[in-house]
This record gives C-alpha cells, structure tokens and sequence, in this order.
C-alpha cells in the first residue's frame, strides 16, 4: 500500500526536520551533560551584586569623548602603564612581550627597552613570547613586570636587564597559576599579585569567565621565593592595589564586577570584605589616585536598558558548559589543522576562538567607563566615553598635568589632558602642537616628513586622522 508520505511529500519534509531537530537536541545535550568531556572544570551558578545605579556620581558624561589616541595603528594592546616620576616619560607592557618608552614633551617618541620573552611569529604565539601584563615600579627604581606566561620580572629599564623572581611553571598550593595578571610592592619588597585563573591561561581566558571562579591573590616573598595564597576561588582576578597605609590590598574580580579588600594589619588581618560591587562593567586594573581614592577602569561595559549577557549566563551554568566544551572542541580541530599544515590563518582563528577579547567585543560597543573610588570605597566619580574614541580601557594613569589609557585589545593609547577631565577652561601658554606623524616619501625611502596634525584632528576619530594623513602624503 502506498504511504501516506507519498502523497503528502510536506510530511516527509516535516519528519526529516523533526529528525534533526531531536538528534541535534539529543548531541548537545551529550554536550552540555555528559561527564569527562574537556576542558575540566567547574560550572557553578554565580551570583552577582545588586548593580549601582547610574545616577549621581555614575551619571551620564561623555569627558572620555575629548581624548586622543596616541600611537594609533603602531601599538598592540599596550595593557599597563607605569612611571617612576620623571618628566615626559611613561612606560608601556605590549603584546609581543616588549616594554617600550614613550617620552618628550608631546610623549611623540617610543623607544623598546626590554623584551620579557624570545620574540615569536604573531599573537597566536603568544606563549613563547610572553605577555607583558600589570607594571608596577619597585622601590629600588626597577620595573616590575607581570607577564601571564613566563612570571614576575624586575627590569632594569635602562640597560635592559632583566630577572626573574617567580617562576610560573611551580605549583603554588598544589595549583600553577595561569594567567599572571597584576601586581604591586610594599615598603618591605613582598609583591602582592593576582593569579586570573588555574584551569585557562591567557590565551583561553574565556574558558575561566564562563566556568571557574579559581582566581587567587598571591604574596610573593621575594628573597626566599615563598608564595602565600591570600586569597583563592576569585571570579577572575585582577588588578591589585595597595592603600595608601599599606593596611590592606585591593584586588579586583572581574567576572563579579566587584572589589575586594584583604586586610593586612590591624584588628581586621587576615579577613577580606567586599570594598565596593555592583560596578557597571566588568573592572580590569585598579590604580591609586593622586589626590586620594582610586581609578577602576572597566575593560567593558554593560548596557543600560537591556540584560547583561554575562549576568545570564552566570545564573545557567549547562549552557556556559556547552559554549565551552564546543568552543574548546573546535579550537583543538584548528590547531589540529595548524599542527599538519603549519599556517597562519587557522592558527589565528585558533587564537580568537577563546580568546576574551572576543566575549568583550560582542558585549562592549563602544562604551568607555572608568570609576572614581573614595578611600573607603564609595563612589565619588566616573569618566565615561560614548562614541569609541577611546573604549575597553584597563588601567588609568594621572602622569603630570595627563590622564593616560591602556587597554588589552586596543592598537592605540588613549590619552587626555587634565583640565579636560576637570571641566576647566585651557591653561594659557599651553602648546597646540600634537605628536607628529612621520611618513617616508616613496622616492626618498630613508628620509622622514614629520606633519604636524591639528589638534581638532588629532582628537578627533581614527577614520579623520587616515584622511588627514592621506591628504598629506598627496601634498608630499
């Protein structure tokens, strides 16, 4: 007898699409379920803080949008900035594994004083470069350096010598530490340093967003060499800072949009506390402000009116264990691929596939945010960006009459003149001249205008700098 899907093919086209639906239905919850499937780790529910509510000192404000990228299209992810007091001249982690000087009166010229790794191919390599993170100049005028692969270093920024005081690849409280993130000093020399995750290095550092939290604060003693864990089970820890009396240490959960307070001395020592919470992104570094209270700057930033995509995923813990394990499933077949035929496309699609800087580019747009913090946590101010001039800003730095930005992603420095940022009209006598930009003329390859851009220009989008620059190559 003919079937009733003989006369009604819809049906059977019906039927095959159920088919697909169940099966698929059935595969990822294999996926999402089954035991032993890697990567290995814990997927709890994370709770998160009643968020602050943007009014008041979180209000809108666009200051951010009056600043300037520096260097744009010649730098790499410049993460850190420190400096050690002198006039015109900061100090910059990039990706690559080097650390460069940015100096004169304009901070127009870059020089590389040390490189923390052997050098590699590109970004996807680097694990054998190193990556530079959190700076930090120690007492005795040396830099140290948190690089999430290779260890904490003290560089001598002026010769270029370089030591190694922690060596990652040795277990601390029975776990390496992955992703060395930042880092500060006290009087006595011990180093106070965040450890982002134990189950994901730097490179995979999604892995730890959406599974985890194993993050750890960590006191390194650096003569005997002695790690002591603080603090552990941090949902992706991350800047650190110290106060002012050294009576207790900052360090920032990234995932939890939070702070955290370890209490060094006094009646309090040894416990912790949450400094302030609810943040509206997620914190990267925290920094000290001059005139007292602390810089957050927020790496991204959630959105006002609609759901936080991280918030939700933290309350369904199956569906992050899905995202990961196929995330985690397709990076092996590239660098599967990347192994048999050595090349750089699927090794860079490998790279971006757990890569935060992915996470952070869906959910951030072009949102700038930076929290003002009084000395006991309270917020007394926020730096905020709207039109991606300057964006997914990790640490904040007042260097003389400046505001200097670095970000994990960005191929620029932001930067910002002071009286911007206070609202003030412009100092007379200042100078207008804006860092130049030096182009070689084709038929005098070894020669090198420098074009003075107008500030209007410079401050204001990439794009207009390109056509500024293209004009003036056709005028050459």
């Amino acid at each position: 007898l003919p079937r009733f899907t003989d006369f009604c093919p819809a049906m059977g086209l019906l039927n095959k699409i159920i088919r697909l639906f169940v099966d698929t239905v059935l595969l990822l919850t294999v996926i999402a379920f089954f035991p032993g499937i890697p990567p290995h780790a814990d997927f709890p529910v994370i709770m998160s803080d009643t968020p602050l509510t943007r009014e008041g000192p979180l209000a809108y404000n666009n200051i951010l949008d009056g600043g300037v990228r520096l260097f744009e299209n010649k730098f790499s992810a410049p993460e850190s900035v420190a400096h050690r007091g002198r006039e015109n001249e900061i100090f910059v982690s990039m990706h690559g594994g080097s650390i460069v000087k940015v100096y004169g009166p304009e901070y127009s010229d870059v020089k590389e004083v040390a490189k923390i790794g052997p050098g590699c191919k590109g970004p996807w390599d680097e694990r054998v470069c190193g990556r530079p993170l959190g700076l930090r100049f120690a007492n005795d005028g040396k830099l140290l350096v948190a690089d999430s692969y290779l260890g904490i270093f003290k560089v001598d920024v002026d010769t270029g010598d370089k030591e190694r005081l922690m060596d990652p690849s040795i277990a601390i409280n029975g776990a390496v530490p992955l992703i060395i993130d930042d880092l500060d000093e006290d009087a006595d020399g011990n180093i106070y340093w965040s450890d982002a995750s134990t189950i994901s290095d730097l490179a995979m550092g999604t892995t730890e967003v959406l599974a985890g939290p194993t993050g750890r604060l960590v006191k390194l003693d650096p003569i005997t060499g002695h790690n002591l864990v603080l603090l552990d089970k941090l949902a992706f820890a991350n800047g650190v800072q110290l106060s002012p009396d050294q009576d207790f240490v900052l360090v920032c959960e990234t995932t939890k949009s939070r702070v955290i307070r370890y209490w060094l001395k006094g009646p309090k020592a040894g416990t912790n506390d949450v400094f302030v919470s609810g943040l509206p992104g997620l914190p990267d570094n925290i920094r000290a402000k001059p005139q007292g209270g602390y810089y957050v700057s927020l790496v991204s930033v959630k959105p006002v009116d609609s759901p936080d995509l991280l918030t939700v995923l933290n309350q369904l813990p199956w569906l992050r264990r899905l995202c990961i394990r196929i995330l985690y499933a397709t990076k092996k077949m590239f660098d599967a691929i990347t192994y048999v035929y050595e090349n750089q496309l699927t090794a860079q699609v490998s790279y971006l596939i757990l890569n935060t800087k992915s996470i952070v580019a869906v959910t951030n747009g072009n949102r700038a945010f930076v929290v003002e913090l009084g000395a006991d946590g309270n917020v007394t101010g926020s730096l905020q960006g709207h039109s991606g001039t300057i964006c997914f800003i990790s640490q904040t730095d007042v260097v003389g009459d400046r505001l200097f930005f670095s970000s994990p992603y960005n191929n620029y420095l932001g930067m910002i003149p002071l009286w911007k940022v206070n609202g003030e009209p412009e100092p007379e006598g200042v100078k207008k001249r804006q860092p130049t930009i030096k182009i070689r003329p084709r038929n005098d390859p070894e020669s090198a205008f420098h074009i003075e851009v107008a500030p209007e220009d410079l401050a204001s989008s990439g794009k207009q700098q390109e056509k500024v620059v293209k004009k003036k190559k056709e005028e050459l």
